[in-house]
């Protein structure tokens, strides 16, 4: 009964076009207000517990290091490292985008400012080669999805945050399914290329190459900063990201690219976008207990027991769940509110936590990338001012290559077991 009202106010606020936040929050107050059982004073308890995690620190020094990369220049200088080094193939320029995506996503860790950064500097040269406006937005969305799997991962610290696997073995765990996707995508934008007749531009030549590569060193020693730091030991993943602000910082000055009024700016942007995820997180967690405490795991082990009792069509079926409740929702508070209810399959059937917990961030992640709500969309479109319309029209492609790379994953746990396994995190 009780959980029939959670989820039933719960839907119509999310389909009056409430933020899910806010919808979380209200219907699991009223909720308990039906709910004698269950004191008031469990509100701000849980909010707070949700949130009181040293883990979770970690997210506004990624946000800032991400917002610092991209004033002190960095990124700049990662895209004309990638235009040198696979620029001259065919669909050269959007193998280019491609790599800067992941190099971006070995710094920042945010999907939302890794896609903003890619379409604002390579959407308008990608027009310029010919490349269709919509297909380039949905391109740098493909990319920006980059972030959350290719480590280090806001996404992931969350994860972790909320459960008991090491942040270490999570970030190992998905580079090997993030460089898998990225592959992918150039397969995609290969054939492209070839379909539309995007001509190959001459290659720039070796002295070129190892200038921007030499360049480009600086923007690459961040991630070995941060993974490095936290597979060593020496620090954890909050430090870390400490390490890779005062870097960014320590490098503006050097260069000349950062100032009073740019750190500023840096700060204030973390800040604001350190609060929006926050909230979701307080919220989450209180929908999240609730959720936990009128058994709604119970009734999806029910329903998986009865359905099939193999193991790989059971994680199938919470690959789709988690793919449609992404569409929808924010891919954190989806994330937040829909694990603690499929924890307990892990334990009947045998999951690796680590195992489980990439193939529900592979897919939560492809969600975000996905219409009708698709963050990542809108922000390449508006960034670009490209009809939306557009851009959905070309995203399929993309999905389509992560799905497929999660569909490996569930079939194939040694992608994502590998690394971590001969790092000695698991």
């Amino acid at each position: 009964m009780m959980l029939g009202i959670l989820f039933a106010i719960f839907l119509v606020f999310l389909f009056m076009g409430m933020p899910v936040a806010y919808a979380m929050s209200i219907s699991a107050v009223v909720t308990l207000f039906f709910d004698s059982s269950l004191p008031g004073l469990i509100i701000p308890q849980k909010m707070f517990t949700a949130m009181d995690s040293f883990s979770l620190m970690a997210i506004p020094f990624f946000m800032l290091a991400g917002s610092l990369m991209e004033q002190c220049g960095i990124t700049k200088k990662l895209v004309e490292f990638a235009r040198s080094i696979v620029g001259h193939f065919t669909g050269g320029l959007g193998h280019a985008t491609i790599v800067t995506g992941v190099l971006m996503a070995g710094v920042s860790g945010s999907a939302n400012a890794d896609t903003v950064a890619i379409a604002s500097l390579l959407v308008p040269a990608l027009k310029d080669e010919g490349y269709d406006a919509g297909y380039s937005c949905a391109l740098v969305s493909g990319c920006g999805a980059l972030g959350p799997i290719i480590p280090p991962s806001i996404m992931m610290v969350i994860y972790s945050g909320v459960t008991s696997i090491a942040i270490g073995a999570l970030f190992m765990a998905g580079f090997l399914p993030g460089i898998l996707t990225a592959l992918g995508y150039m397969v995609v934008n290969y054939m492209y290329a070839k379909r539309t007749g995007i001509k190959r531009t001459k290659f720039v030549g070796w002295k070129a190459v190892v200038h921007d590569t030499i360049h480009a060193i600086p923007a690459l020693i961040m991630p070995l900063i941060i993974i490095g730091g936290i597979l060593s030991g020496v620090v954890t993943a909050t430090e870390s990201g400490v390490l890779a602000c005062t870097y960014s910082v320590i490098y503006g000055l050097c260069c000349r690219t950062l100032n009073i009024e740019k750190l500023k700016r840096c700060v204030m942007d973390a800040v604001n976008a350190t609060t929006n995820s926050m909230i979701i997180i307080a919220f989450a967690g209180l929908f999240g207990m609730l959720v936990t405490n009128y058994n709604m795991s119970k009734v999806i082990l029910g329903l998986t027991t009865a359905i099939t009792s193999s193991p790989t069509v059971v994680l199938i079926f919470v690959s789709i769940v988690l793919f449609i409740a992404g569409m929808f929702i924010d891919s954190n508070a989806a994330m937040l509110m829909l694990i603690p209810i499929f924890a307990p399959l892990i334990g009947q059937y045998g999951f690796h936590p680590l195992h489980f917990a990439m193939v529900c961030i592979l897919t939560l992640d492809m969600g975000g990338m996905s219409p009708p709500v698709g963050l990542l969309m809108y922000l390449s479109a508006n960034v670009t001012n490209t009809p939306l319309g557009r851009v959905v029209k070309n995203i399929w492609q993309f999905i389509v290559v992560n799905y497929g790379v999660t569909l490996l994953v569930i079939f194939i746990p040694a992608i994502v077991m590998w690394l971590p396994t001969i790092s000695g995190l698991v």
